[in-house]
């Protein structure tokens, strides 16, 4: 696949991307499937695969469970792939735990850098609550953040974010941000079109509504075509589903 800039100081990527909550988590999660998590031979396949057919972003987060680590154990030397990991979210005993002081994003990004075996953290977003708005507008997370890319720690930072508000400004004060954007949900056009005129990074997230769309297909062939649109995450520990994904997106960027 021909890969992308993210934005003006991002990475260069693949249209699409693989998500890796299932990698480490399966508690919480709002799949329409149970699953139980991979073994280290069928993850190293999956990766082997995604390789294959030109992936190169993987995304994950600290709240992913032991996502993080398994991706550091198998990918982390390897220089194909740029890693996308969060900040501000930790999944314990059961629930989300929030925390975006100065201090917990630097420790986060610590042992971030340690897990995934990486000197350097290619984009690493704001793993946003519902209150996202306040987040934003409080600045001390995405201050710590620029710092810690100033300081050449990380090539690349955003946010995922949840309400229009929030993704505006994260558009106007980031290098990138993260959307959801499926047929199901419409409400971030705003962000998206915002994002796109300032030449900011959009990577979109739940694609595929968390396994709830159907038309697999009709869903990713919209959206890599979609101005602006760096990477589109697709989450899956199914190699079958990832070809098939990957063939979708391949003959919609070779039609358009």
């Amino acid at each position: 696949m021909e890969l992308r800039q993210l934005g003006t100081r991002g990475p260069w990527i693949s249209p699409i991307g693989l998500g890796s909550t299932k990698f480490g988590r399966r508690e919480g999660v709002k799949y329409p499937k149970s699953f139980t998590l991979p073994s280290d031979g069928q993850l190293a396949n999956l990766l082997a695969v995604a390789k294959e057919w030109g992936i190169n972003l993987v995304d994950t987060a600290p709240a992913y469970g032991s996502s993080e680590a398994r991706i550091g154990a198998l990918i982390g030397a390897d220089s194909h792939w740029r890693i996308a990991t969060k900040v501000g979210e930790t999944f314990v005993d059961g629930r989300s735990c929030f925390d975006f002081s100065p201090t917990a994003i630097r420790a986060s990004v610590e042992n971030s850098r340690r897990q995934l075996r990486r000197d350097v953290v290619d984009i690493v977003l704001l793993h946003m609550p519902d209150d996202d708005v306040s987040i934003m507008r409080d600045g001390a997370a995405l201050a710590t953040l620029l710092e810690l890319r100033d300081q050449g720690l990380i090539t690349a930072i955003g946010a995922s974010t949840k309400n229009v508000r929030a993704g505006l400004m994260a558009a106007e004060q980031c290098d990138l941000v993260m959307i959801t954007l499926n047929p199901a949900d419409q409400s971030q056009r705003p962000v998206l079109a915002a994002a796109r005129n300032a030449g900011k990074g959009i990577l979109i997230k739940k694609p595929l509504d968390s396994g709830h769309h159907i038309d697999v297909g009709v869903a990713l062939a919209g959206l890599v075509r979609e101005p602006g649109v760096g990477s589109v995450i697709v989450g899956t520990i199914d190699p079958g589903h990832l070809a098939d994904n990957c063939a979708v997106v391949r003959r919609a960027l070779a039609d358009e």
